[in-house]
């Protein structure tokens, strides 16, 4: 079994959004908190994050991070560009916020979509939001939604999802491989090496389902690396 860090293969300069839906903040935190013995890292957004445990030095906007003098060694620092209050929520960094912001770490972690919640979503025009200054790029879908009915309430931004998907009703293989490979899913604006993670693979039925999903993507001529596991068990795996 493998650490998260390792299957993405991460390593000191690496800036990597996170895109997708099913896990994208817990495994943001979960890479940060493998990594922040040995180097800087930042936790940031390109969208919008709730705030998060009061364990994290976060900085509200770049400016209030650039004009202190508590800048850590090694550990996690979460920086936004601003706060609503209203939402508890942080609001993204833009592309000259993180030009500012790379000096000052070894390694940059961006959550760069949204999905409110749902398993499951597709892509609007200006969506995932990937800085230009990436250089890898990792896509989430949760492997427990594999065969699965396609409802309404299930997927964030409904009528995208139907373009993208075909219009299906349940969420085969061959719907799968869609949100994968094509232009508008979710790989839409990646940058640098790409991944696949299948998150929420904590049965038996997820685990076969997964093996059988990638082995049904070698038919298509792909540039993404696999892999799969459970944010929730602390297990991942390689293809």
């Amino acid at each position: 079994m493998n650490s998260l860090s390792s299957i993405f293969n991460i390593k000191k300069g690496d800036i990597v959004s996170i895109a997708g839906s099913g896990g994208k903040t817990t495994l943001m935190y979960r890479l940060a908190n493998e990594l922040k013995d040995k180097y800087k890292v930042l936790v940031t957004t390109s969208t919008k994050i709730y705030m998060p445990d009061k364990k994290y030095k976060i900085y509200t906007t770049v400016d209030s991070y650039i004009n202190s003098f508590n800048k850590l060694d090694n550990g996690i620092t979460v920086i936004a560009k601003d706060l609503n209050i209203e939402s508890n929520k942080l609001i993204g960094i833009n592309d000259d916020d993180l030009d500012i912001l790379i000096k000052y770490f070894d390694i940059i972690l961006i959550e760069a979509d949204g999905s409110r919640g749902l398993p499951l979503k597709g892509w609007k025009e200006d969506e995932p939001v990937i800085l230009k200054a990436s250089n890898k790029t990792i896509g989430i879908i949760p492997a427990n939604t594999i065969n699965k009915n396609i409802t309404t309430d299930f997927v964030h931004n409904h009528d995208e999802f139907n373009i993208l998907t075909d219009y299906s009703n349940n969420l085969d293989f061959e719907a799968i491989g869609q949100i994968c490979i094509r232009k508008d899913g979710l790989f839409k604006n990646s940058r640098g090496n790409l991944y696949l993670f299948l998150n929420q693979a904590d049965t038996e039925e997820d685990i076969k389902n997964s093996g059988e999903l990638f082995a049904y993507l070698e038919k298509y001529k792909h540039n993404f690396k696999t892999c799969w596991g459970s944010l929730k068990k602390e297990e991942y795996y390689e293809c």
